[in-house]
């Protein structure tokens, strides 16, 4: 199972919308989901441990995948590769 940390500010409009649509898929397709803020500790330890700088960011099973809204398609690649 997939395992995906969204890195978010809630000041952000954007990081609202990537919040909402990763709720969404969740309901549909089954992963770990983790919304964080990175006005916390945690928030601010992992953005310095995936080097990024802006939000939101999406970190799929270790990894940075998408820094700002993500791309439908490449997402549903990255489920289709699980079947």
């Amino acid at each position: 199972m997939k395992n995906i940390i969204v890195l978010t500010g809630t000041w952000s409009h954007e990081c609202r919308e990537v919040e909402k649509f990763w709720k969404q898929k969740n309901k549909k397709t089954k992963f770990n989901l983790e919304i964080i803020d990175v006005d916390t500790e945690k928030g601010m330890k992992l953005m310095d441990e995936f080097e990024v700088s802006s939000v939101p960011v999406t970190i799929i099973d270790n990894e940075v995948v998408f820094i700002g809204i993500p791309e439908i398609k490449k997402v549903e690649e990255i489920f289709e590769e699980n079947n």
